[in-house]
């Protein structure tokens, strides 16, 4: 039988909560960069007791409704929502890779419904509103430089740009959230070694291999993108879609490049060097991912092997 969570580790798991809400209200950056040490804590109370895990969510959830802000309420309810979706993962012995999934979703939606929830009682202002005044702003500042014969060019091009960006904000969001999770199991990977709870199984980056209906999936999209604008909602979803595929895309293209310098017998440490510039490079790396999938390079590569 588990053992039952003491009053202290109750009274310092919403301590270590409240720390991690203060930071992340303060900077988003920090808090993300913490987040693994708070979920670790977090998860070792659900193991122990799923009474007590939730207990903590009450005790601190209703006083943060009543006496601090939304963002507060909202972001406390992100991380026991993150860390729900964790365990669960491990306890079912998911892979890592169906993890990462999983929880990079539970975080987008989290946040995406979250600052909808915000924007929908006035918390905070539209988020439409911020970007026209952030917009307003930028463009201010570039004509005060009307003596520069290229700032009308100037002004338009960024336009269009912080449009775009707007416009794909979901698909931004999601990406982000990804990385995020993606930290965040790397590091309860470290944090989990010799505990009770035992890490996903998982594949190395070299063999992650998208599935390839994601290449059907992009030029499905890219092709309907043709005929549709980014400014009606059906434009807007097909826009932020295409966007997170293309990533997915731009992974496997990654992975396999990390695959062939390996297969190559390359020297690990200059492999992942020479990942840096096609990080960097994205648009090639996008490129190589596309074709990886069209030919299967990296199953030709196999076969050969044996």
């Amino acid at each position: 039988m588990k053992p039952n969570v003491s009053l202290g580790q109750t009274f310092l798991a919403i301590l270590i909560s409240f720390v991690f809400i203060a930071i992340t209200t303060i900077s988003v950056l920090l808090g993300a960069v913490i987040l693994p040490l708070v979920v670790y804590y977090l998860l070792n109370i659900k193991h122990k007791s799923n009474y007590h895990f939730w207990l903590i969510f009450i005790s601190f959830l209703l006083p943060a409704f009543l006496f601090l802000s939304p963002v507060i309420w909202m972001w406390f309810v992100v991380l026991y929502i993150l860390t729900a979706v964790i365990y669960h993962t491990l306890s079912k012995g998911f892979s890592q890779e169906l993890t990462l999934f999983y929880g990079t979703f539970a975080l987008m939606l989290s946040v995406v419904g979250g600052l909808n929830l915000l924007q929908m009682t006035g918390v905070i202002n539209p988020l439409a509103d911020t970007y026209m005044d952030v917009r307003n702003w930028y463009v201010e500042q570039v004509e005060g430089m009307g003596a520069l014969n290229f700032a009308a060019l100037d002004i338009d091009v960024f336009r269009m740009a912080l449009d775009q960006l707007f416009i794909q904000l979901p698909a931004f969001i999601t990406i982000i959230s990804f990385f995020v999770v993606l930290y965040t199991v790397l590091m309860l990977r470290l944090l989990l070694q010799n505990k009770e709870l035992k890490p996903w199984p998982y594949l190395s980056f070299k063999d992650w291999a998208f599935p390839r209906f994601i290449l059907y999936l992009f030029f499905i999209l890219y092709i309907v993108s043709l005929f549709t604008s980014p400014e009606d909602t059906f434009g807007t979803i097909i826009s932020n879609a295409y966007v997170v595929v293309e990533w997915a895309v731009f992974l496997h293209g990654l992975s396999f490049a990390y695959f062939f310098f390996l297969e190559k017998n390359m020297n690990k440490v200059l492999a992942i060097l020479l990942l840096i510039p096609l990080a960097i490079l994205r648009p090639l790396t996008v490129i190589i991912g596309l074709l990886e999938m069209v030919f299967r390079f990296r199953l030709s590569m196999k076969l050969k092997r044996k």
